[in-house]
C-alpha cells in the first residue's frame, strides 16, 4: 500500500522540488482552511443567540425564546466547497425563517469576508426537497438546483437568491397567525427580504453591503470590511483590464459597480476609476 500511494505522488530531484511542491500544496490549502475558520468564528459571534435579551427574560419565557431559534444549520464539506441547509419542515420547528436569517447571514459573511481576504466565492440560496441521509450529508434536488444556480447564475463573487427563497419569504409575511412564533416568522421574514436585492441582470442576490445586512449581520465590522473588499475589487477589476481578459473584467465590473453604489454611504474614499466601470 505504502508503494502504491508513493506511485501517485511526483519525482522529486531533489529536496529543493519537494519543497516547492509542498509550498504549492500549502498556499492552495491554507486560504480555504483560514477562511472557513474566520467566517465560522465571525458567523457565531454575529449570530449569537445568547445575549442579554434571553437573559433577561423569565425561565418560561427563556423556553419560548429558545424554541425560536432551534433552527440549526448544518455544514457540508468536499474540496474547496460548502454546502450549508437548514430544514424549513413545519412539524419540526417552531419558526422556520430563523433557518433562513442564519443562512443568508453565514453565506452573505462568507461572500463579503472573502473579498477583504482576497479570497473571492460565489453561491446561491434556494429551497429545495432534501434529504439528510447521514449527519451532515445530505441528498436531493436541494444540492443539485442550488449547484446549477451556483455555478450556472452566480458567475462572479456573489450570492444569488432563488425565485422559490423570494416567494416563501412573502408568503411568510403574510401569514395571519396571531401566535408569538408566527408573529417571529413574520418580522424575521420582512428582515429577510430587506437584505435582498435585485442585480443588474434581474437576479435577486443577497445584499451584504446593504443596510439590513449590516444591521442585523456585520455591524460594527461592516465599514472596515467594505474597504479591505473594495480595495481588492478594484485591483483585481485593473488587473483583468490590462490582461484583457474580457470575461473576468466584465465580472468585477459589475462586482465594483455594486460597491461603488455603496461607497458614499460608508464615506471611504473613492476607488480609482477605469474605463467602463459604471457601464
Amino acid at each position: 500500500m505504502r508503494a502504491g500511494i508513493a506511485g501517485l505522488l511526483p519525482r522529486f530531484k531533489n529536496s529543493e522540488d519537494r519543497d516547492r511542491f509542498l509550498k504549492k500544496i500549502k498556499s492552495t490549502i491554507k486560504p480555504i482552511y483560514n477562511l472557513q475558520k474566520e467566517a465560522s468564528d465571525f458567523i457565531e459571534s454575529s449570530l449569537n443567540y445568547e445575549g442579554p435579551l434571553r437573559k433577561n427574560l423569565p425561565p418560561h419565557l427563556q423556553a419560548v425564546y429558545d424554541q425560536m431559534h432551534e433552527v440549526k444549520l448544518r455544514q457540508q464539506r468536499w474540496s474547496d466547497g460548502l454546502v450549508y441547509f437548514v430544514s424549513l419542515l413545519q412539524g419540526n420547528v417552531k419558526c422556520p425563517i430563523g433557518g433562513i436569517f442564519r443562512l443568508f447571514g453565514t453565506v452573505g459573511s462568507l461572500c463579503f469576508l472573502g473579498l477583504s481576504k482576497k479570497r473571492p466565492l460565489r453561491g446561491s440560496v434556494d429551497i429545495f426537497w432534501g434529504v439528510e441521509l447521514h449527519p451532515g450529508e445530505i441528498y436531493g434536488a436541494a444540492v443539485a438546483n442550488a449547484y446549477e444556480l451556483e455555478t450556472e447564475t452566480a458567475q462572479y463573487p456573489r450570492i444569488v437568491i432563488g425565485e422559490r427563497t423570494i416567494e416563501y419569504l412573502d408568503v411568510s409575511t403574510k401569514n395571519p397567525e396571531s401566535d408569538v412564533y408566527s408573529e417571529f416568522n413574520r418580522n424575521l421574514a420582512k428582515i429577510c427580504l430587506d437584505m435582498i436585492a435585485v442585480d443588474f441582470d434581474g437576479n435577486y442576490i443577497l445584499d451584504y453591503l446593504g443596510h439590513g445586512f449590516k444591521e442585523n449581520i456585520t455591524k460594527g465590522m461592516h465599514d472596515e470590511l467594505f474597504k479591505h473588499a473594495i480595495k481588492f475589487v478594484n485591483e483585481q477589476l485593473l488587473y483583468w483590464q490590462k490582461k484583457k481578459n474580457t470575461k473576468l473584467s466584465m465580472r468585477y465590473n459589475h462586482l465594483f459597480s455594486y460597491f461603488h453604489a455603496y461607497q458614499e454611504i460608508i464615506g471611504d474614499e473613492p476607488a480609482q476609476q477605469n474605463i467602463g466601470a459604471d457601464a
